[in-house]
Parts: C-alpha cells; structure tokens; sequence
C-alpha cells in the first residue's frame, strides 16, 4: 500500500529521513512549483534541503536535484516500487551518492555540485513556469547570489555571465546525462568573459 505524505499532518523531514535509511522509491511534489513528480532516491536530507537521486523514465539513475524542504507538498512510496527496484537491479545500476556535498544553504550546495560536475542547472522560480532552467559553469559565489557562466541549448557559451539570487532559486541540478552530454558538445569556454550582457536566448530546458 502507498504510504502518501501530506505535511500539514506530518513533517517532512521525519518521512524523507526514513525514506533514505529504508532505501525506499519515493516520489516528491512541490505545489506551485512543479505540476509533475520527481522521482528517485532520498540521499540526504538537512534542516533546510532535500538531496534527491533521480530516476529516469528508462530505470537509470540520472543526476541528482536539490530541493528546498519547505516547497515540499507530498511525498509518496512510489507506486511502481517493485518494477522500479527490479529494473535498477536489471539495468545493473548502482547508487553512487556524492561525497562531501552540504546542505546548508544554495551558495554551499553550489559550491559542492560545481565540484562534482562541469556544469550545474540553478532552476529558478518563474510566475508562469514554475522554474527556468539555466545551465552553466560555476564562476562565484557570494553571500546573496550565484554566479554562472551559461551554455545555450545549442551547447554555445555565453560571453559573459548571469547572476541569481539565492531568495529566487527554487532548486539545483547536477550530474544528469544531458548536462552532460550538453558540456561535453560545448567543450571548456576558451573565450574570455565579457562585461554582462542582455540575455537574447531561452533558458535550457
């Protein structure tokens, strides 16, 4: 039987918390933010942040996405646990959770995926989205903003670089196949960063 969570009746940190010692798929809303689910593994969990494993729609583990605790709604078993458990095991895939990555607040877990991953996805809040994703390399962190130098959905960098504020980030990424697979067609920018410029291209996606 689905064990759903509803955290008006119960915290979320308890629940998640249990969720990775028992190694169990779970599923995570976050109403208003997210229309859908993510799926994956609880790999830790602070005061403030969630560290999630996903899981892909193929059964591979893709990446991982920090979340803020708070804009957790729900959280469930996963309905397909068993298919889930049984296909990982097929698919011969082995939870690999980061080392040494914090949780204690956006500029610290920036910090930490940036030295896990070429490239990270700061997923920021938007009215009409949800989140807009922009993925890049890690240039600076400071007390109230990241600092990124972005890639375009054509793997091009930009010449300069963009910052976000901590108050406006709804979660990061890192490590998944098309970060990837993005850095890899994108190479390392070997230009030089220019002064700040107007953004004339979408988001990544």
């Amino acid at each position: 039987m689905t064990n759903i969570v509803h955290f008006k009746a119960r915290g979320p940190r308890a629940y998640l918390r249990e969720a990775q010692e028992q190694r169990i798929p779970v599923r995570v809303k976050r109403e208003g933010i997210d229309p859908g689910w993510v799926h994956g593994f609880i790999v830790d969990v602070s005061a403030e942040f969630l560290l999630i494993a996903e899981v892909s729609d193929s059964m591979h583990y893709d990446g991982f996405l920090v979340v803020a605790l708070a804009d957790v709604t729900h959280a469930e078993e996963d309905p397909s646990r068993e298919f889930v458990e049984k296909a990982l095991a097929i698919n011969e895939e082995v939870l690999v959770a980061p080392v040494g990555l914090r949780l204690d607040d956006w500029g610290v877990i920036a910090r930490g995926a940036a030295s896990l991953a070429p490239v990270i996805s700061v997923n920021m809040l938007d009215d009409e989205t949800g989140e807009a994703s922009y993925i890049g390399q890690l240039e600076g962190v400071d007390a109230e903003t990241l600092t990124l130098r972005e890639i375009d959905p054509n793997a091009r960098w930009y010449p300069d670089t963009g910052e976000y504020d901590y108050a406006d980030i709804g979660s990061i990424g890192f490590g998944t196949a098309y970060m990837d697979t993005l850095y890899r067609v994108a190479g390392k920018p070997s230009d030089p960063l220019e002064p700040r410029a107007i953004r004339t291209t979408d988001p990544v996606r």
